[in-house]
Parts: C-alpha cells; structure tokens; sequence
C-alpha cells in the first residue's frame, strides 16, 4: 500500500526496490499482493490528471499487472463486505482511496456485495491486487492465504486458524493501562467533561 502513491514508485524505482519486486514476481517463487496504492504500482501507469499527489505526472508503474490507474479528484470512502473469489470467504474492509483502476481482462480476484469487483489478479494468481483494506484481518482468509503459501512449498496445509485476530482485547488492555497511570479524574475536570 502507500499513502502517496507518486512519491512512493519513485522510491522504488530509485531504490532499486522496484526491479527487485519485478524480477521475485517474474520467477514466480513468491505470492505478490498489492493494496490500494499497491495495486495500482503493480500496473502499466499510473495518471495523476487533476495533480492529487503530483503536479500532473504519468508515471510508468512496475508493469506487474495490465493495468492503468489514474487519480480522481473524488475520494473513494466506504465500508465493504467483499467476496474472495477463489476461496468463497467473505471479507470485512474499507475502501479509502483516489485511484481508479480499468481491470476488465483480468481474473476477478475480490467482489463487493454489489458485485463490483475491487480486486483483480494474473491468470497463474501469484500477482494481484486489491482496494479492500482489512482484507488479511480474516482469520478464515489469512489461514487459506498462508496455507496456499505452505503447499506451493511443499508443507501440508495446517486448515485451522493460528491466531486469532481481534483488536478489541488489546485496546481495553491498552485502555486500562492508561486509566491507571493517569489521573483520568483530573484530565476530565480540564476538559470540562466533569
């Protein structure tokens, strides 16, 4: 993913980074998953017309994906329930983004409710991307991504969840930490709440 989608691909093509992502997808040894910006750098370019996050630039992207991308002035803000298509698992996300992306000759990898697809991939599905944050917050799809993962090793598929993904306990724990090192009291009575 990135936040400044522009700025990002020329770090990667500065770095290096980008050539390196390009040759692992090439070799086909490794699964590539791009979000939101990530997406749209695993493309052919990305258009930046209206000078979002540049002053109007075309950049060619990795050309991982056959794909363009260009940022609309409009931002994409919605909560999604999606569709993983080739698992059949139901996803919970957002979308936040300007980017729009021409996916129509690619496997539909990731489907909203309302059928639009949000997340497209290479034939051989090693390569694909998505506009659906949270997707790997699943702990269904998180176990059958690492699980697909394991059997192209050669590692039986373990089918059952691992770890259990919920931010819930944490942020009570994180909470109660807070409640008791602060004077929680007193901070209420500056803010006028007490």
């Amino acid at each position: 993913g990135s936040k400044n989608v522009i700025s990002d691909l020329h770090y990667l093509r500065r770095s290096g980074l980008g050539e390196a992502i390009a040759k692992l997808a090439s070799e086909g040894k490794t699964e590539l998953v791009g979000v939101c910006g990530g997406l749209q750098m695993l493309g052919l370019e990305i258009a930046d017309p209206h000078g979002i996050e540049s002053s109007g630039q075309e950049l060619r992207a990795l050309g991982l994906l056959p794909v363009k991308s260009f940022l609309a002035p409009d931002k994409t803000l919605v909560r999604v329930e999606a569709t993983h298509t080739l698992s059949g698992i139901t996803l919970h996300g957002y979308e936040i983004h300007h980017g729009q992306t021409n996916n129509s000759d690619l496997l539909p990898v990731i489907r909203r409710r309302d059928g639009s697809v949000i997340g497209i991939g290479a034939p051989q599905g090693h390569t694909w991307g998505t506009y659906l944050h949270g997707l790997f917050d699943s702990d269904a799809f998180r176990r059958w991504f690492i699980d697909r993962l394991r059997t192209r090793r050669g590692l039986p598929a373990l089918g059952t969840v691992q770890a259990v993904y919920n931010l819930e306990p944490a942020i009570d724990r994180l909470a109660e930490v807070v409640r008791s090192r602060l004077h929680i009291h007193q901070i209420y009575q500056l803010m006028g709440l007490r």
